[in-house]
């Protein structure tokens, strides 16, 4: 009895060693899983629903581009969460903790996206009783979001431009520029080619724009979405 109470209590713990290399091995395949999925496909943002293959390439881009300053182009229609996809991008870059300021460029008329844009200066027009900082300035150190780039006209382009190019600009009423220190995201629904073609956007300026591209696909290609997830999308794209 005593020597088979000494070979069970060997066998005992040789089959818990055994069993605790049996886990940790799990455990090592199941990150290993993780890693090469985060990979191949790129880590889902918080923020974004869908799992798709056409999403999971848009995750991988955002990972991609995320830790760079480079100026980022999203495409895609009217809904898709270009938006989210920008502040994605925001979040997983080193300007994470800085300002992310957003403008519509359709939502204004020309005359007043400037000011709303840049600032102006204490006398620069009828009610500019002070000094007001713009959306751009707001933003240093950080991200500044243009939704509907696509809208902005001539004149206006010419100005973002010279922001993109030099990262200043001069409020309205002003002489002195302003430096900044900004990462520049863009979002549109337009066809910015055939813009160019037609003279309504500026080369230029969508070369400049156009460094990284991402395009977001259609609701009706994420066919990997369920109802669910769709609805929370929804959710989500009403309250940005």
């Amino acid at each position: 009895l005593r020597l088979l109470e000494t070979v069970a209590n060997i066998i005992a713990e040789a089959v818990s060693v055994m069993l605790q290399d049996y886990q940790e091995r799990d455990q090592l395949l199941a990150e290993n899983r993780r890693l090469k999925e985060e990979l191949t496909h790129g880590r889902r943002p918080a923020d974004i629903i869908g799992n798709c293959n056409t999403m999971q390439q848009v995750y991988a881009m955002i990972n991609q581009v995320a830790p760079s300053n480079a100026t980022v182009l999203i495409r895609g229609a009217s809904g898709t969460g270009k938006e989210l996809v920008a502040r994605a991008i925001q979040k997983g870059s080193n300007r994470s903790d800085k300002p992310f300021v957003t403008i519509n460029c359709a939502a204004l008329p020309d005359n007043l996206i400037e000011s709303e844009l840049f600032g102006h200066e204490k006398g620069a027009f009828t009610g500019a009783v002070s000094r007001r900082i713009g959306r751009a300035e707001a933003a240093d150190g950080g991200t500044l979001f243009l939704d509907e780039v696509g809208e902005l006209s001539l004149n206006m382009q010419a100005k973002l431009l010279h922001v993109l190019q030099n990262r200043s600009f001069i409020r309205v009423g002003g002489n002195e520029p302003v430096q900044v220190d900004i990462r520049v995201i863009a979002a549109t629904n337009c066809d910015l080619e055939e813009m160019v073609q037609q003279k309504r956007f500026r080369e230029d300026l969508y070369y400049r724009l156009n460094a990284f591209l991402l395009s977001i696909p259609p609701l009706a290609a994420r066919r990997g979405e369920t109802h669910a997830e769709a609805v929370i999308l929804a959710r989500n794209l009403a309250n940005t």
